[in-house]
């Protein structure tokens, strides 16, 4: 029908093809572009925060809370978390088919619902939606020679991050690194203790002395005026004047006990590039956004900026998008090469350049077939739809080189052009069908896959749906059109046969039908070599391939994680990192080397899910190569290692490579190896945590064997003797709510704000003492909770009572909505006592302890994670000896282990296909028993399909490829593609048989006439993989697999299919009765 309908009406043929190809390209521009599709996995981000707390302490105050509530949330997969000094994250993963806007929405209610069980003064809970689009894309950094880390964080913060906020897409979070400005009353203890004054009655002075208070306006007389009031101090100096009290008549202001300066807070976040101290600000893309616009709109907006100081630089680093680009673009001249390749081969088989255009249209027309198709189906331009047209481009062509040889046959019979082109099409209408619906089938499995390789390989199935569709529907209307018109006037008997006598295919034909004959006459022979050849290939050979999850990738960049002994101070790492930047710097060459970012410390915030340090001992350096960099990365990440080792002996170093591809792909997690041992108790799975590491460390080809949490924090703990506080008149909370404020500020517990006058920025006014002057347990000691006190006015203190902050929201400030009224809270009651001054050494003792840097959760049990990174691309082998290893560990009554990340992943592939494999040959045989009406049929043209998994083991054998998905995506395209060679040998000889010649002659002639056709097909099939089955062109190492597996399986399958299946068809028809028919058009499965 389509073929007639087309040969009608040729110019609505040509318009349908000019409107895909405009259309293509339009789609084509309009899509998204990022380094692979969407990954649905709906994901909420649960953050908390409460300055101050240890992580035991977030644990159990906000993080099990919350937790224990968000259980009752709908179709909960499970539910991970990290407990930080300060700082609750919470991971809820929900059921692949839950709406991540439900999820947030619902989570965000059952968060907010428990605020009042929280601890007082908890920051509330940001929920937000967590996911590929959640990891930076780019940094962008800010440095300057004149300007100081104070000023370059303002700068940052204030002026950069609102400039670029307007760029389509583009989200991101607070700045990293620099120093957080603040007002700070640096109190002196001595002055304090001498004129009987406490970190309580300064913080409740300046916060009364100094608020935002709405004053309103006035009428007077026929004007409204707007009422100012001085409530707020303008300028930093004044605060130096805030009485905190009278005493016998005298003032006690503030500069008598400390001194107020517009300052920083204490630094716990330190960022350098490429040696100097900078501030930068993580970018990430907004769901569903286009990478690569958001990287070129930051590009261009970064000569646009304004209000910028002179020596200061913005600068875009650790640019993701750069990978991106050259995956794709390598993808596309692959592409291109491949489809030029299989050009120029149609061409010295058909030996004209018209003929060999007419095949190649299926190439332009299908792709841009597609493109329109996944654009309305709402897919991007990545690494695996990409990757699917490459795959194709071969393939597209196997249709139109059937048709056309097909058309010759029917030239030769004396039939014009347009009758040749109609019959040769409808004669193969049913068995391209057929070959194009095994194709797609072997696609079909896919659908049931779960987890993220459903979301990976789902749009590679669906761009070779549409690209096959399209190829059919071509091949049925444009090819027939076309050859009509180019063959209208036939080109005589015998014409195409007596060339291929003259041409070069005479040679093949020559070595071809005499092997043929052999294997017709001596099929038990054929059969047992090709049995002996797959039993072989299975004992031999497969077992000894690697497996892994995803093909390694060299991305030009690796991140070290730098683990310095538990409690250092932040300038000790940081020295530490400088010694490692100096390493890295002598290692990789200049030329070779692009920058080295690191971030050492925890900052507190928002800003601390873009970084996985866990304390001032931790920190990260990221290390970038340029573009077409020489040396490999695996080589200087090997070099690295061995000279860290030898050179920070005590400072633990572990690498991650692989890029963003690696950061994709295990969603979060440090290693490829997870080992998670889960139990109710710290104290229970730490040593089993422990003994796992020591017997993994025994382990060959397995580096960097680390466990994650950290057990030997030090801690102080101020232990107040509540009677003896009583006897002083005090209670255990004002104990600790003074050494809090002497030592971290009042920010946890009553903050203030100023807002600069000039800017109308906000920032933090805070009492506490100066860094420098607590440097022993001695000076924690002798912190004043009660100064020496005298005899008291009237006008005592003009502090008391009243409100001690604003009620209204603050505008361009980090802390809007805080209410300040000190009428009750920490700070709220006073102190009229006389006597000695009480010391915190009178109340309280101190004890040094040691704990965890960070607690974590899975399913609200207590977890350690052992990480494990393993040598080379056999990750199945190295799991299997970690787990032989692990036999031999004894676990405790509760405790459990489990393995995730790529490990995990891995198996879950491995188990989807053990079952995808099988259930495409059956639903491969079910169609086709359907459509041949045939239950034998089917089977013979299947035999292609095991032997041609030889050639896929063979070839990923021989270039010591991994097992991993993608090469098992690789053989199911494989399989498609033998049945559909197949399909043109079966049928013809059935034809033959039909007309009346024996089996044995049948399947001679079907081998003499459908050879070149095949081979045509397998060659154009296998040139157009070659590029990226050689894997030249760099960013296109994922591919590289599933191009050998085909080339392999296909190079191999096409000999059985031209030696094996003959034979085999040959011994089934000789024991079938024949009926002969006479040789009218065909118009059933079994004619055809």
């Amino acid at each position: 029908m389509l073929t007639k309908a087309a040969l009608k009406n040729p110019y609505a043929v040509f318009a349908v093809c000019m409107i895909a190809l405009v259309l293509g390209g339009v789609s084509y521009q309009k899509m998204r572009v990022d380094i692979f599709p969407e990954i649905k996995i709906p994901t909420i981000l649960v953050t908390t925060f409460y300055r101050g707390m240890s992580p035991s302490e977030m644990e159990g105050a906000i993080t099990l809370k919350m937790e224990q509530r968000f259980v009752e949330a709908s179709y909960v997969e499970h539910i991970e978390s990290q407990s930080l000094a300060g700082m609750s994250y919470i991971k809820v993963f929900f059921q692949p088919e839950y709406s991540i806007d439900s999820a947030q929405s619902e989570l965000t209610s059952l968060a907010y619902s428990i605020i009042r069980l929280l601890p007082p003064g908890v920051y509330p809970p940001s929920v937000y939606k967590f996911g590929v689009s959640s990891l930076p894309v780019g940094l962008l950094s800010v440095s300057s020679d004149t300007l100081g880390p104070k000023e370059i964080r303002d700068l940052a913060y204030f002026t950069v991050r609102q400039q670029i906020a307007t760029i389509p897409g583009i989200s991101f979070g607070p700045p990293l690194g620099g120093k957080v400005r603040q007002i700070t009353v640096f109190m002196d203890p001595s002055r304090m203790l001498a004129r009987g004054v406490s970190p309580s009655d300064v913080v409740k002075a300046i916060n009364a002395q100094s608020a935002i208070i709405p004053a309103g306006d006035i009428k007077i007389g026929d004007l409204d005026y707007y009422v100012y009031s001085n409530s707020l101090i303008d300028v930093v100096d004044k605060i130096n004047d805030i009485p905190i009290k009278v005493v016998n008549g005298t003032p006690i202001l503030v500069r008598d006990i400390g001194t107020a300066a517009d300052s920083a807070a204490i630094q716990t976040s330190i960022v350098r590039v490429n040696g100097r101290e900078a501030t930068y600000i993580p970018i990430t893309r907004q769901e569903g956004a286009n990478t690569l616009e958001v990287t070129d709109g930051i590009r261009a907006k970064l000569p646009k900026l304004t209000e910028i100081p002179a020596n200061t630089t913005v600068k875009f680093l650790y640019d993701q998008s750069l990978y991106i680009r050259q995956a794709i673009t390598n993808l596309q001249k692959e592409g291109l090469l491949g489809a030029g390749l299989a050009g120029l081969m149609i061409f010295l088989f058909l030996r004209s350049i018209k003929a060999a255009l007419v095949v190649a249209l299926a190439i332009p027309l299908s792709l841009t077939a597609a493109l329109v198709a996944l654009y309305l189906t709402g897919q991007s331009v990545n690494i695996m739809t990409l990757g699917g047209l490459a795959l194709v481009i071969g393939t597209l062509l196997d249709n139109n080189i059937v048709v056309q040889e097909n058309l010759h046959r029917h030239l030769e019979m004396g039939k014009d052009g347009r009758t040749a082109a109609e019959d040769s099409a409808v004669e193969l209408t049913l068995p391209i069908l057929v070959a194009t619906i095994c194709i797609l089938i072997v696609y079909l499995p896919i659908m049931f896959f779960s987890g993220i390789i459903k979301y990976l390989f789902v749009p590679l199935a669906m761009t070779v749906a549409f690209a096959m569709l399209a190829d059919y529907a071509v091949s049925m209307t444009v090819t027939p059109v076309v050859l009509s018109r180019l063959y209208h006037g036939g080109h005589g008997a015998g014409s195409q046969e007596e060339a291929d006598q003259k041409d070069w295919f005479r040679l093949v034909l020559a070595v071809y039908e005499p092997l043929l004959r052999a294997g017709v006459r001596f099929k038990p022979v054929v059969i047992g070599l090709a049995l002996l050849a797959l039993i072989g290939t299975g004992a031999l050979l497969l077992p000894q391939l690697h497996s892994e999850f995803f093909p390694k990738v060299d991305a030009g960049n690796f991140t070290m994680i730098v683990s310095a002994p538990e409690g250092s101070r932040i300038e000790k790492t940081t020295a530490i990192v400088a010694d490692i930047e100096k390493l890295v710097q002598e290692t990789i060459p200049k030329q070779d080397l692009e920058e080295v970012i690191s971030n050492t410390g925890l900052y507190f915030g928002d800003a601390a899910r873009f970084a996985p340090n866990t304390g001032n001992h931790t920190a990260f350096v990221l290390v970038n190569l340029v573009t077409g960099h020489e040396g490999k990365t695996e080589d200087y990440v090997s070099t690295l290692r061995t000279r860290l080792r030898d050179s920070l002996p005590g400072v633990e170093v572990s690498f991650q490579t692989g890029g963003i591809i690696s950061d994709v792909l295990n969603f979060g997690l440090r290693a490829p190896i997870d080992i998670q041992v889960k139990g109710p108790s710290l104290d229970l799975i730490r040593p089993v945590a422990e003994a796992i590491q020591q017997k993994i460390a025994q382990v060959p080809n397995t580096v960097d064997v680390r466990i994650k949490q950290g057990k030997s924090y030090p801690e102080l703990h101020i232990d107040v003797d509540r009677t003896k506080a009583a006897y002083y008149g005090i209670t255990q909370d004002r104990v600790v709510v003074d050494v809090i404020t002497g030592i971290s500020s009042n920010i946890a517990l009553s903050p203030n704000y100023w807002l600069d006058p000039k800017t109308a920025n906000g920032y933090f006014l805070l009492a506490q003492y100066p860094e420098q002057s607590l440097t022993k347990t001695e000076d924690l000691l002798n912190i004043p909770i009660i100064g020496a006190r005298t005899a008291l006015g009237p006008t005592s203190s003009l502090t008391a009572g009243g409100a001690a902050g604003s009620t209204v929201a603050l505008q361009n400030t980090p802390f809007a909505g805080r209410n300040l009224d000190l009428s009750n809270g920490f700070y709220a009651s006073g102190d009229e006592r006389r006597g000695p001054p009480v010391l915190l050494r009178d109340v309280a003792s101190l004890n040094m302890k040691t704990g965890p840097d960070s607690v974590d959760h899975y399913d609200l049990s207590r977890l350690i994670n052992v990480l494990v990174t393993p040598v080379g691309n056999d990750l199945g082998r190295v799991a299997q000896d970690i787990e032989r290893a692990l036999a031999t560990v004894t676990l405790p009554k509760d405790v459990t282990i489990q393995f995730k990340g790529e490990v995990a992943n891995m198996r879950s592939a491995i188990s989807n296909f053990a079952l995808a494999l099988p259930l495409a040959v059956l639903l491969i045989y079910l169609v086709m028993v359907g459509l041949f009406r045939s239950f034998v049929d089917p089977l013979i043209i299947l035999v292609a399909v095991p032997l041609g998994w030889i050639g896929t083991v063979l070839m990923l054998h021989l270039t010591d490829t991994s097992v991993n998905v993608e090469s098992m995506i690789g053989t199911l395209m494989m399989m498609g593609i033998v049945v559909s060679n197949s399909i043109l040998l079966v049928d013809f000889a059935n034809r033959m048989v039909n007309q009346g010649a024996s089996a044995e002659d049948a399947v001679l002639e079907a081998g003499k006439r459908r050879i070149r056709p095949i081979l045509m097909t397998a060659l154009a099939t296998i040139l157009g993989l070659l590029p990226l089955a050689l894997g030249f062109g760099e960013g296109n190492e994922t591919m590289v697999p599933l191009a050998r597996a085909v080339v392999g399986g296909l190079a191999v399958s096409t000999v059985m299919t031209l030696l094996v299946v003959p034979v085999m068809h040959a011994l089934v028809l000789g024991r079938r009765p024949t009926a002969v028919e006479p040789p009218t058009e065909p118009d059933t499965a079994e004619e055809m």
